[in-house]
């Protein structure tokens, strides 16, 4: 039987997605399931990763087309790409955002009949992220445009996806749920946690930007007299970090808030093992892989309800809980209920494993999308 053969077609190279797709390549092996990823580029101007080629199994292209960043907006352009692409007349699963300069060239090409190829869609929707959320026509005439081109799949992370296409009025058709997964061996303990520490340590892993992740917006809502009741370890670095720094300066709480720069996986991981509770406060955040990892590593959590996986992730009141980023008294009331629940902490964890093991197991997750194939 021949190969069915894929391509996905992506902005650039995540250190989560190389590993997706190095397992992607491992257990595809004695199927009838072939693949190939084309980069539109290595990394953004606003990442900070560092990426070792040789740590890629799979194979790939990486695009040299034209790139520009205006305003959050990246512009890519990978003429070359997009022709070897549409010249292999296979499936192309089209990843990054809809509204990619790239993607939407491929979506008109097939919409007037020059490209030939089956186009699948692998979308994070979130009709709650600070973009989605704005007014704008065009840009819902041009959205719905462009998921009526797509005569393949719809690859989503869960429900919130779901509800955000029902909200949008597009309708989606042969739905393949992939959820964002990591790897097991840095982010696992396979056993309900046992560190206590005597203040409790509460860790968030992001990108600081507070228009996003809304990490002053939380210090403000639950108050300074509860922030000196924990440890808060923030990871990552970005515009917002000088903010950050002075507004923990002129609160006097460098004993309490430690911000940490950015730390690589395995140092990410040594914090999970270390933390009582995971935070995520942010006002926009699609399918934030940092909560799988927190729940991975067997931590209660703490966050926004605008995580696209906080469905899958957090189950109310029984291993953490979700708040509205912008009700300070729904923060400042759930955090209590948290600081009040210390002792089903232990609970709590379990609870999280259990939810990882359920949802987020690579290996099932990903022999599952092979199998939509076969």
């Amino acid at each position: 039987m021949k190969n069915k053969k894929v391509y996905f077609f992506t902005n650039i190279i995540p250190p989560y997605r190389v590993f997706f797709y190095n397992l992607l390549e491992q257990i595809r092996t004695g199927t009838n399931f072939d693949f190939e990823v084309f980069f539109m580029r290595e990394t953004e101007s606003n990442r900070n990763w560092n990426i070792d080629l040789n740590d890629l199994k799979f194979k790939y292209k990486i695009g040299n087309g034209l790139y520009f960043d205006i305003k959050g907006f990246f512009f890519h352009f990978n003429p070359l790409l997009v022709r070897d692409l549409i010249k292999s007349g296979d499936e192309i699963i089209l990843g990054g955002s809809w509204n990619n300069p790239n993607v939407m060239f491929i979506a008109f090409l097939k919409s007037i009949g020059l490209a030939k190829n089956t186009l699948s869609v692998w979308s994070e929707a979130n009709y709650l992220t600070n973009e989605s959320q704005k007014k704008n026509k065009l840009r819902d005439f041009l959205k719905k445009w462009f998921f009526k081109q797509v005569d393949g799949k719809f690859i989503i992370p869960g429900e919130m996806a779901v509800k955000s296409f029902e909200k949008w009025n597009i309708p989606i058709h042969n739905i393949v749920f992939l959820p964002n997964v990591v790897s097991t061996s840095v982010f696992n303990t396979d056993t309900k946690k046992t560190i206590e520490n005597e203040i409790p340590v509460f860790f968030l892993v992001a990108r600081l930007e507070e228009n996003i992740k809304g990490i002053k917006n939380f210090m403000e809502a639950i108050g300074i007299e509860n922030l000196r009741k924990i440890n808060l370890k923030i990871a990552g670095t970005g515009s917002s970090y000088d903010d950050y720094a002075k507004y923990i300066r002129d609160n006097n709480l460098e004993n309490n808030v430690k911000l940490l720069g950015n730390l690589t996986q395995e140092q990410i991981g040594e914090q999970y093992k270390n933390a009582d509770v995971f935070l995520l406060p942010s006002f926009s955040d699609p399918s934030p892989l940092s909560i799988v990892e927190a729940i991975s590593s067997g931590l209660p959590v703490f966050v926004s309800n605008r995580c696209g996986n906080h469905f899958e992730t957090v189950a109310e009141g029984k291993n953490g809980y979700v708040f509205d980023p912008s009700n300070h008294a729904e923060i400042k009331d759930k955090f209590n209920k948290l600081m009040g629940r210390k002792n089903n902490w232990k609970e709590f964890s379990r609870i999280s494993l259990q939810l990882a093991v359920e949802n987020f197991n690579p290996d099932i997750v990903i022999r599952k999308f092979i199998s939509s194939y076969e």
